[in-house]
């Protein structure tokens, strides 16, 4: 099992209609090819952890820096783990205009704080999922 993650902006602040774009289709291409995974997206960030076979996560991930609703694609991190830890998880976000987005920060970051972060891979992802949570929309993140 090969593991892959990665942070990037969107060019602008995505609209609701365009993040459940975003998932149908990587809904669609991940279980094509067996990948699993986890997409956060807040503040204008994504980061995203990848999960398969090698050649499959390099594939998705070389069609996911083609996209144009995001640039400063930095790869953070990629190894080789014992198991998928994501086998069911697909995408989070948060709606600007929504009333529960306090919950929706609490939330992730709970669940960053009590995650499994036996590999490397996993100790990146959700350090900076933390971050791009605990930042300004203004401010970017270090990788």
């Amino acid at each position: 099992m090969y593991q892959l993650n990665y942070h990037s902006k969107s060019v602008s602040e995505l609209e609701l209609n365009q993040l459940e774009h975003i998932l149908e289709t990587a809904n669609v291409v991940n279980a094509n090819k067996d990948v699993s995974g986890c997409l956060v997206y807040y503040n204008s960030s994504f980061v995203q952890i990848l999960e398969g076979n090698k050649k499959d996560v390099l594939d998705v991930f070389e069609k996911i820096k083609t996209d144009n609703r995001h640039h400063s694609i930095t790869l953070l991190w990629e190894n080789y783990v014992d198991k998928r830890y994501f086998n069911k998880w697909s995408m989070a976000f948060h709606s600007p205009e929504d009333q529960f987005s306090t919950q929706f920060v609490n939330n992730l970051l709970m669940l960053s704080s009590f995650s499994e972060k036996n590999s490397g891979s996993l100790r990146s992802f959700w350090g900076h999922v933390r971050r791009i949570l605990e930042s300004d929309s203004n401010q970017n993140i270090e990788a």
